[in-house]
């Protein structure tokens, strides 16, 4: 019995071990040995077959392969890449009040027909380029000067050649550029007191502006802006020019006390003229930009008239001047969003949008664009000798205003590239003339509007 129990147990360990070798082959057999021989021995050697992880290797291969996909995203880059050169900006421009005042600069055009179009500088450029943004920041030329000097502006428009040269002399300013001109005027109300007539020299005019409140009781004043503007350098240049007649400066008859009807306002163009003729009915002059005048008049804002016009000493030259970011005050401003905006000024795009606006509604250009006349397109060789004597600067040490300079004396120019040779291409969207007779206003029918009165701020200045 014992016998036969150990004979069956090692019948079945022979079994088992049949069993597990026969597993064992099988199982090599079907993990994808290439080669078909069953014996267990070759099976080992066959292990090396299965370093063919290479069949491993090609399937991540192809499937790493399309990492080319990553070439998509980088071949859009080209239109992203523009991005970070158009970085969204701010250009700040610091601009007298007779060039903004008329809309200008960025209010569209509301045409007769009540349709509007943004034919303002603003709209304009910004259309072009837009990831720049245009402010406008309206004051006198002092103060807008002033403004640049702090570094509180990038840009300058003005109209006073006399600052503009400090201003450059200062360190504070590079690539002065005519753009435009007109002609400041002297208006006054319709019953005309001090006796203007259309043949009165500006001297002339002043004096008897003068004479009238000191013969008789004749009610007449006089309207300063006495703001340090471009219109009110002007304005004292002739005021003081008649010193000798009339035994006054300019700084004397700003004292009230003593000159009771030379009235100083204290505010802009447009103030000033709303002022002026707030006390119309007593006799109210003014000296005003023709831009302002007419935007004003035509609205029917203000009813006064125009007695003197079209003198050279009347001449009103409007620049663009950069700020100079070599100066270290100034090196944090807009210097290349700037100079674009000046290029664009005097292209020939900007020429003829300055050159049209507000033609359709007043009939004449509010200002008359300066690149044509200066590249010789349109010839009237008086008017820009008048202009050069004005406001051109020679390039000595110190510079001077001089009809035998510039726009912009050399050591005052920095990266100008093309700006000061600009050419202009006729007839490039509008119909433009600048003959000095154009400047001559004659007296139209008025909008039925409601006029303006002065604000109370305003009254404040002038009582």
């Amino acid at each position: 019995m014992k016998v036969t129990t150990i004979a069956a147990i090692a019948l079945i360990a022979i079994i088992v071990t049949g069993i597990g070798a026969y597993a064992a082959g099988y199982y090599t057999q079907n993990n994808g040995q290439p080669q078909p021989t069953p014996t267990p021995t070759t099976s080992p050697s066959s292990s090396p077959t299965i370093t063919p992880t290479p069949t491993p290797s090609p399937s991540p291969t192809p499937t790493r392969s399309p990492t080319p996909t990553v070439i998509p995203t980088a071949s859009p880059s080209p239109t992203p890449s523009p991005t970070p050169m158009h970085t969204p900006t701010t250009l700040r421009v610091a601009t007298t009040t007779s060039l903004y005042d008329t809309g200008l600069e960025d209010t569209p055009e509301t045409l007769k027909n009540g349709t509007v179009v943004k034919t303002d500088l603003k709209d304009a450029f910004q259309a072009k380029y837009p990831w720049i943004t245009v402010n406008f920041i309206a004051l006198g030329t002092g103060a807008a000067i002033a403004q640049a000097q702090r570094g509180d502006a990038d840009m300058l428009l003005v109209h006073s050649p006399s600052q503009e040269l400090t201003f450059l002399k200062g360190g504070f300013g590079v690539d002065r550029k005519i753009i435009a001109y007109n002609f400041f005027i002297i208006v006054g109300p319709t019953n005309n007191l001090a006796g203007i007539t259309s043949t009165d020299s500006v001297s002339d005019a002043l004096v008897k502006i003068y004479n009238a409140p000191h013969t008789g009781n004749n009610p007449v004043y006089w309207f300063s802006r006495n703001d340090a503007s471009g219109t009110n350098t002007k304005e004292i240049s002739l005021w003081n020019a008649v010193a000798n007649i009339t035994g006054q400066n300019y700084t004397q008859l700003t004292n009230s006390t003593a000159n009771p009807w030379f009235k100083s306002t204290g505010t802009g163009m447009g103030q000033t003229l709303l002022a002026t003729n707030y006390y119309g009915s007593v006799g109210g002059y003014t000296i005003a930009d023709t831009g302002t005048y007419l935007s004003y008049s035509t609205r029917g804002d203000i009813q006064l008239k125009v007695y003197v016009q079209g003198q050279q000493s009347l001449l009103n030259v409007y620049s663009a001047i950069i700020d100079d970011p070599r100066n270290a005050n100034l090196a944090s401003t807009n210097f290349a969003a700037s100079l674009l905006f000046v290029n664009y000024l005097v292209s020939t795009e900007g020429q003829q949008l300055i050159g049209n606006y507000g033609v359709s509604l007043y009939n004449q250009s509010l200002f008359t664009p300066f690149v044509p006349l200066a590249t010789g397109l349109v010839s009237d060789p008086q008017l820009l000798s008048w202009i050069k004597s004005y406001a051109y600067m020679s390039s000595d040490t110190p510079p001077i205003i001089s009809a035998s300079g510039t726009e912009c004396p050399s050591q005052y120019r920095y990266n100008e590239g093309t700006l000061y040779s600009i050419t202009y291409i006729a007839n490039y969207n509008a119909n433009i003339s600048i003959n000095v007779p154009n400047y001559y206003i004659v007296d139209k029918p008025k909008t039925t509007t409601a006029q303006t009165i002065p604000t109370q701020s305003t009254k404040l200045y002038i009582v």
